[in-house]
């Protein structure tokens, strides 16, 4: 079935499937679905002829603040990485529609701790701010409506296998020249190890992370977070950002580019002076614990009262400040020992040996004390809970709530970072419910009507 007005000579001239990628191209045609469960198409002509019952009236979001507001994003992402990029864009203003499978949702909603309605806590927070739908992209119908709302975005955000897109063909070459295509994977999309999976674990190790993490005696150390999803997520989303400047400075009408970010590379982009000091010298920067090779003295300690603290007195300046407040002025810079940080790594251990003593007579209180008097930095390290209840997190509104757009429980979370004094971003909703926002954005981008959105239904496209 086409049910179209358009003329008897076009259909005659263009095949019925040319016709209909015609019609979608330029936003006269709508998904529908057939009686057989086959999807078909009509104009929107057509389905402003069509009776429709008036649908019940969708709750209003909050308005939206930042410097992305009026880009639009279509967010194919998954898990960590994919939502990561997707929150930021969101929290900074951006309109992201979060495109998900129907029935089971993204992996996010069911890791870890859940609210009362079962929905994971760490989904409330990352997936803030966006609209929700279902799509089933192994459903040719459903990846025809993700194809009509990305060519109405500015953005679309992936993190699906590198060359599953364009198997599918929603790859970057089959959607409008002027998108941003924002991609997030394993190892990037070309290279012998594009094609492998990628979870931040194996991500982290292959991005020389893991080697120069932990103690050099015992095995390498994973920190207990996703390092390497966020990381990428954050790339990801500073890569987004470069690019529509970019199209914004060539004017109306300028191609888009694709973003290409891994976590591998995101964790390499992170080795400081590690492959130049290789290159140069042959020196592979070994683990070192909780201090830093080549930088005396940096380090953590415990204080009297068990708690530990972290120094830096690295730095001359700095240096000879936190020497003198341990009462030790004769090791300090004037000390030929000790007048460089190239002389201190050499006598390394005899500068640890004499902070560990003096933070180990006192408390952390008194610590913390005595380096702020010195201007050293030195601070506690503090547990979710001592950051929860810190008055500087709090008064830099560092912990927002919110509840979902569907109400019930408030969720306790994170802002979202840099702090922009001109133009901030905000939490304005938690991460909605599946589906949430399927019928308001099929409606509200795309033209359907209730009739269209059953069609869709029952072809098992959304």
């Amino acid at each position: 079935m086409l049910a179209t007005s358009v003329p008897l000579q076009l259909r005659q001239v263009l095949p019925r499937h040319s016709l209909v990628a015609a019609l979608c191209d330029l936003g006269r045609c709508n998904l529908l679905t057939a009686n057989n469960g086959q999807c078909a198409f009509s104009t929107t002509a057509a389905l402003q002829e069509e009776q429709q019952p008036q649908a019940e009236a969708a709750v209003p979001l909050p308005p939206a603040s930042g410097p992305l507001v009026g880009i639009k994003v279509l967010d194919v992402g998954q898990v960590v990485a994919g939502n990561f990029c997707g929150g930021l864009l969101a929290y900074f203003g951006a309109d992201v529609i979060k495109v998900e499978p129907p029935g089971r949702g993204d992996a996010l909603r069911h890791l870890r701790m859940e609210d009362g309605a079962g929905t994971s806590l760490w989904w409330r927070s990352y997936g803030r701010n966006r609209r929700c739908l279902t799509i089933d992209l192994h459903n040719e119908e459903g990846r025809q409506v993700l194809r009509q709302l990305a060519n109405r975005c500015d953005v679309m955000v992936e993190n699906f296998r590198p060359g599953v897109m364009e198997k599918w063909q929603l790859g970057p070459t089959d959607l409008k020249p002027e998108l941003v295509y924002t991609r997030i994977s394993g190892y990037g999309q070309t290279g012998p190890r594009a094609h492998l999976p990628g979870y931040a674990s194996v991500c982290e190790a292959y991005g020389g992370f893991r080697y120069i993490n932990g103690f050099p005696d015992r095995p390498p150390v994973r920190p207990n977070i996703s390092l390497g999803d966020s990381l990428a997520g954050l790339h990801a989303a500073f890569g987004t950002v470069m690019a529509l400047l970019h199209r914004s400075r060539l004017g109306a009408g300028a191609a888009g580019q694709v973003v290409d970010a891994s976590i591998s590379e995101s964790m390499f982009n992170m080795l400081e002076g590690c492959v130049s000091e290789y290159a140069a010298q042959g020196v592979v920067r070994p683990p070192s614990g909780s201090t830093l090779t080549g930088v005396v003295p940096s380090g953590t300690w415990k204080a009297k009262d068990g708690v530990y603290v972290i120094i830096g007195g690295n730095g001359n300046s700095v240096y000879n400040r936190l020497i003198a407040a341990m009462g030790r002025p004769d090791m300090g810079i004037d000390n030929p020992r000790f007048a460089t940080d190239a002389l201190r790594c050499q006598n390394e251990k005899e500068i640890l040996e004499v902070i560990e003593a003096w933070v180990g007579s006192h408390t952390s209180e008194e610590v913390m004390a005595a380096m702020n008097e010195a201007r050293v930095p030195a601070g506690p390290i503090l547990s979710t809970a001592d950051i929860v209840a810190e008055p500087q997190y709090q008064q830099r509104g560092m912990i927002q709530r919110a509840a979902p757009p569907s109400g019930g429980q408030e969720v306790t979370m994170p802002a979202m970072l840099p702090v922009l004094h001109g133009t901030p971003g905000a939490t304005r909703w938690a991460g909605p419910d599946l589906g949430e926002h399927t019928e308001e954005v099929l409606r509200g981008e795309l033209g359907m009507s209730n009739t269209d959105i059953q069609r869709l239904r029952d072809c098992g496209a959304i």
